[in-house]
């Protein structure tokens, strides 16, 4: 990552154990994307739901791209349904499992108090917090 793309990612998330030891370079870095980038979080910093179409956006095949553009993302996104990472809700949009993804460790260099206004345990209606 370039110097000048810091302000594009968030290190909020970080991929689990579960995660990291179950799927191949190539999704954990699909993973490791989706939780960072800017791009493909919402405003609470959540991972957004992605459509399976290449007219909606933003979608599967664009986050695919964006970490490689050599990936091929069918590949890529039977692998995290196989492996139960990722989900096809009704609506045909992909949701990043939670068992994919854990809240970044708070650093202990920052006082109790910075920690404490910096978490947000607000609710996104788009996000399901039971999977």
């Amino acid at each position: 990552m370039r110097p000048d793309n810091q302000s594009e990612f968030i290190c909020r998330w970080e991929p689990t154990e579960l995660a990291s030891t179950l799927l191949s370079p190539s999704c954990q870095e699909v993973v490791s994307h989706w939780i960072s980038a800017i791009a493909f979080l919402d405003e609470n910093a959540h991972p957004i739901l992605l459509a399976t179409n290449t007219q909606s956006e933003p979608n599967f095949n664009q986050l695919a791209h964006a970490v490689n553009p050599g990936f091929v993302p069918v590949v890529v996104l039977n692998e995290l349904l196989r492996k139960g990472l990722v989900e096809q809700l009704d609506s045909g949009q992909l949701l990043l499992r939670r068992s994919a993804y854990v809240h970044d460790a708070p650093s202990l260099e920052s006082p109790p108090v910075v920690r404490r206004k910096t978490y947000s345990p607000g609710r996104n209606a788009g996000r399901r917090h039971n999977d």
